[in-house]
């Protein structure tokens, strides 16, 4: 017997569904196999073909797959299409040579001729081909598993991913917070006390040329831009104290009217002073579900507003109306109106509001933004009407309780 032949021999030794064959049934085979060489990217056969025989790697590599998906890499001594032996459907998978490739192919033929010499090694060929399928399942289940397992962790990235990028928003929106915060350090909380200073300096320096009206008018200046300044602060802090999360909200059942008549009663002097006068249209009755100091913030910072907006002898309204399972709270001024361009931008931290250049309008715009992040934290929303030259209501709902 050949070199060859005995290597072969040896080949077919190591291929499971041979294990109980005869070594002259593998002689057999041996002298009866054919020899195949293969180009790189040569197609040995396609899926759908019927080609009924395996194949021995003697060298070399191949691919099996289904047009671009891959099942699997074979390499030397390794072999396929033993199923091929006993079943003569057609091929459900196409191979193709990643290299220069040398098989050895047995042929369904000559495997039925040589074993009905000995019909029971068709037994041991069906244990065995049996056997390997069940291994070809496990390993299947395993892939599956771990198919499963990188699809999860690839949904873990894109998760993280998603996190990463929502992350990223937040940081632009906190910057834009941030620059914010400072822009009214810098500018709209140093300028009512850079005016203070100013004038209190006039009156250190001239106090005994001014008659008693000029010095009460710097005295009111004072007062009015040290009010100002007070109230930014009030409200720098308590946005301040929102954004650390070191404020909590304590909701309870309150009556909406007393809320209500305490800002009045902070206001009655300074209302006096420009003659404004208030009214209320409230039930006493109505309750709403709320944190008390945060709606008074908000009734505050609007009554407030209001108050700078309003012309002398003007009248500021304050109404509380149920709408379904909530209360719709508006403030009301006589004042010029918001332009229909500057109101959308009322309630946003990022954009600046300039909405009157006359000198009783000291606000920055930022006790609105805290009226928004409040109400919505109470569960409401606000909004605003405005008619130029006849007055802007603002308006906020809170839940009803019973």
């Amino acid at each position: 017997m050949s070199k060859l032949n005995n290597n072969i021999i040896s080949l077919l030794h190591e291929v499971e569904i041979f294990s109980g064959f005869d070594e002259s049934i593998l002689e057999e085979f041996a002298k009866s196999m054919n020899e195949i060489h293969l180009k790189k990217d040569e197609t040995l056969f396609k899926k759908g073909d019927k080609e009924c025989a395996m194949y021995i790697i003697l060298d070399g590599s191949i691919q099996v797959h289904d047009q671009d998906y891959l099942f699997t890499t074979l390499n030397n001594k390794q072999f396929f299409g033993e199923y091929s032996l006993i079943d003569s459907s057609v091929r459900s998978a196409s191979v193709t040579a990643v290299r220069d490739t040398k098989l050895l192919e047995l042929t369904q033929f000559t495997f039925e001729k040589a074993t009905q010499k000995q019909p029971e090694l068709w037994k041991s060929v069906l244990v065995a081909l049996i056997k390997r399928l069940r291994d070809y399942n496990i390993l299947e289940e395993k892939l599956t598993k771990r198919t499963l397992e990188i699809q999860k962790k690839k949904f873990i990235i894109e998760k993280e991913m998603e996190n990463i990028s929502s992350q990223k928003k937040e940081l632009e929106a906190i910057n834009l917070t941030k620059d914010k915060f400072f822009t009214i350090i810098a500018h709209d909380l140093k300028n009512p006390f850079s005016t203070v200073i100013s004038i209190s300096d006039i009156l250190l320096q001239r106090y005994d040329n001014y008659d008693k009206e000029k010095t009460i008018e710097y005295i009111e200046q004072i007062n009015r831009y040290s009010k100002n300044a007070y109230n930014l602060l009030e409200n720098l802090l308590q946005w301040a104290r929102s954004q650390t999360g070191s404020m909590k909200i304590n909701f309870k059942r309150a009556s909406i009217d007393a809320i209500i008549n305490e800002v009045i009663e902070l206001y009655t002097v300074s209302a006096q002073q420009k003659e404004i006068t208030f009214e209320k249209i409230v039930d006493k009755e109505l309750h709403c579900y709320f944190d008390v100091d945060m709606i008074t913030t908000v009734i505050r910072n609007l009554v407030a507003n209001s108050m700078r907006h309003s012309p002398p002898k003007g009248k500021i309204t304050i109404e509380v109306l149920e709408t379904g399972d909530m209360l719709t709270i508006n403030v009301s001024d006589e004042g010029k109106g918001i332009e229909p361009e500057n109101r959308e931008s009322l309630f946003r931290i990022d954009v600046r509001q300039n909405l009157e250049e006359d000198e009783n309008f000291q606000g920055s715009g930022f006790g609105l933004i805290i009226c928004k992040e409040f109400v919505s934290k109470n569960g409401g929303d606000i909004w605003v009407d405005s008619k130029i030259s006849n007055g802007t209501t603002f308006c906020f709902t809170l839940p009803k309780a019973l």
